[in-house]
């Protein structure tokens, strides 16, 4: 879905068209800092409040058609923290490469926007806004990172075991290609995994350095932050990097009681389990999933392993 600001046709998750979504944006963008349209393929919205800088990266699709209060990934910290945000949204699957993009950073980074802020910390989930994440990171010089399951790079030499982008191959990335070489500048960055996830896994292992921690979240497959988001995780994770304290057992303590209730997480560990010929640990994990999720198909699972 490609939102434009003409099309009133659609309602979104806020209720709102995207004509008066769009408005909303650019309303909170007048009055605390601005909202651009930069070129095509993209949306900027800077809040400006706290001394700490988050720079999200996100799809407007989703925002639009998932978020119940209209806003980007991220906005909860200016309402919850007082940081300050700015917010990059893509019009499409643009992968963040388009080149009135790379200019918009370019001149922030040359008009000292990032050394304004006692902090600034890139976020992005999901392949493509990880990946964004990471590398316009080298924009700012000292910031840290949180990127859930990024793309480490779209080039084929370096990345011919994923075979989910190969027409965004094509794209010009650039010098913001490689997004292990670009956080070489960063403080800290913290990469979220699925080790079990074989694509997922191969990505971050490229991502190296004493500054980077590659954190495990274990059977929750190629989006390990949905339960990130599922369980309201997201300003707690936050402000720990802010302080340094996000470690891989911190990470680990604040996903353990979201991950015992969530269906994708139970449902793939009694798949494993089953595929293992563990059939007695399967049909015991799908009776809990049954109980605490109330979906058919661990019921359904649980009597064709009991029968």
């Amino acid at each position: 879905m490609t939102l434009t600001a003409t099309d009133t046709r659609t309602t979104g998750a806020a209720g709102l068209s995207q004509s008066d979504w769009l408005g909303r944006l650019a309303e909170i963008g007048r009055s605390h800092g601005f909202f651009e349209r930069i070129g095509a393929e993209h949306l900027a919205l800077f809040v400006q409040e706290g001394d700490t800088l988050l720079v999200s990266f996100d799809r407007a699709a989703r925002v639009f058609d998932q978020e119940a209060s209209g806003l980007p990934l991220g906005f909860e910290m200016v309402q919850k923290r007082e940081w300050s945000l700015l917010s990059i949204q893509s019009l499409g699957d643009s992968w963040f490469r388009a080149t009135d993009l790379i200019a918009f950073f370019d001149s922030l980074a040359a008009s000292g926007f990032f050394e304004s802020f006692t902090q600034v910390i890139f976020l992005g989930f999901g392949p493509a806004c990880g990946h964004a994440a990471c590398v316009y990171s080298s924009a700012a010089p000292g910031a840290v990172v949180l990127a859930s399951a990024p793309a480490a790079t779209l080039d084929p030499e370096l990345s011919g075991f994923d075979r989910r982008f190969r027409r965004d191959r094509k794209r010009d990335f650039g010098r913001y290609g490689d997004a292990p070489a670009l956080i070489a500048g960063a403080s800290d960055v913290v990469i979220l995994y699925d080790p079990t996830d074989a694509v997922s896994a191969a990505h971050a292992g490229q991502f190296r350095g004493s500054q980077v921690t590659r954190a495990p979240v274990r059977f929750t497959g190629p989006a390990p932050h949905r339960l990130v988001m599922a369980g309201g995780l997201l300003v707690s994770m936050l402000r720990a990097l802010s302080n340094g304290r996000l470690t891989r057992a911190k990470m680990a303590a604040l996903i353990r009681p979201i991950r015992r209730t969530d269906a994708g997480y139970l449902w793939r560990l009694a798949q494993l389990a089953q595929s293992q010929g563990q059939f007695d640990r399967a049909r015991r994990i799908a009776d809990y999933g049954a109980d605490v999720t109330g979906e058919d198909r661990f019921t359904i699972l649980a009597e064709s392993l009991a029968s």
